[in-house]
């Protein structure tokens, strides 16, 4: 009885053995049922059953996207969770970019330029997919201006980005939400048409100058602080109406020729002083200029209560406009303390920082 009966327990063993390896085999390990019955339509079964499972193979299967012809690109390209993740990947294999070049666009690049590259040729994005404010319909441009100027890689997307290899005013961008207390004006961006500032208020130490109430509220405490240390500033210039500013260019323009007045007044729509966020000082011993101590006092202070100095000494070639220093721009305490430590123009400092986080 005892023979019988192990001779029972091990035909049981070889027959469930015989049966698991039936059932491994056909359903391929970890494959769907749905994803092997697309293998045998496409008539890859025998080919992928032989390898390792991979779960952008799967994927590929179940959507019912799979294309024969890629079968090899797919298992080199890392899986992502995303939507439209098959549609994108066959579109990228389709304009010939290889899988390591897939791989490290889904890694590094953004979704706009994920939605460009989809629309365009192929482009060589190796050298650039890395730069976090890259724009991948610029890459010619880059290119151009990095050989043109013999800039390193990183400095030419960001002057590009700011438009510093066009002519000025040739390509302007109308800003969506001019409201915000970090947005960018300068020869490339511009405000609309009918754009006035809802919540501009008067200086108590002036009441014929205008700024937008946080500003005003900031720019007063700045002068409180300047007094305390023996710095006596003045305002001059506060908010300006697309009107005057377009009389007060035109009077340069008449004066000093186009080109002249372009340095130094910037046109309707492109002055600072239309957002009611910019002021104009000078010392107490000067018409419309600070001296070079007070200078220095609003270099190392006026970020504390959230001023940049919007045209410092030696930014004429990213502005555009000669020096400033008495042109004072109010951005709030944290971007503007962010700006003096990173020690760069506020051009450079919205594309690398800011542009994604705004209406352009």
């Amino acid at each position: 009885m005892k023979q019988k009966i192990t001779k029972i327990m091990i035909g049981s063993i070889i027959v469930f053995t015989l049966v698991g390896c039936a059932n491994k085999q056909t359903e391929n390990i970890l494959y769907s049922s749905e994803a092997i019955t697309i293998m045998k339509e496409q008539e890859v079964y025998d080919t992928i059953k032989k390898k390792e499972y991979n779960k952008t193979v799967e994927t590929f299967l179940e959507q019912k996207a799979f294309q024969k012809e890629y079968l090899e690109e797919y298992y080199q390209i890392d899986y992502v969770e995303e939507k439209d993740f098959t549609t994108r990947v066959n579109t990228l294999l389709d304009k010939s970019y290889k899988p390591e070049e897939i791989n490290i666009i889904f890694k590094y690049l953004n979704e706009k330029n994920i939605s460009k590259l989809l629309d365009m040729e192929y482009q060589n994005i190796t050298e650039y997919v890395q730069i976090p404010n890259v724009e991948v319909d610029k890459i010619d441009r880059y290119n151009a201006y990095k050989e043109k100027e013999n800039l390193d890689i990183n400095t030419a997307v960001t002057y590009v980005n700011i438009g510093l290899d066009l002519e000025y005013y040739s390509q302007i961008q109308t800003i969506e939400d001019p409201s915000s207390y970090t947005v960018l004006l300068n020869k490339y961006r511009a405000l609309p048409e009918d754009y006035v500032p809802d919540d501009l208020t008067s200086l108590s130490i002036n009441p014929n100058m205008q700024l937008r109430k946080e500003a005003a509220e900031h720019y007063e405490q700045l002068q409180d602080a300047a007094l305390l240390d023996n710095v006596r500033i003045i305002p001059f210039s506060a908010y300006r109406s697309k009107t005057y500013q377009t009389r007060l260019y035109n009077n340069y323009v008449n004066s000093d020729g186009l080109k002249n007045a372009d340095t130094y007044s910037a046109r309707p729509r492109h002055s600072e002083h239309e957002l009611g966020l910019a002021i104009d000082v000078r010392s107490s011993v000067l018409l419309d200029n600070l001296t070079d101590n007070d200078y220095q006092w609003m270099q190392n202070n006026s970020y504390k209560y959230g001023f940049i100095i919007r045209y410092a000494k030696g930014t004429t070639p990213i502005t555009g406009y000669i020096e400033e220093p008495w042109h004072l721009r109010y951005v709030g305490i944290d971007i503007a303390t962010d700006v003096h430590e990173k020690n760069i123009t506020y051009d450079e400092y919205y594309d690398l920082y800011l542009k994604e986080t705004e209406k352009n």
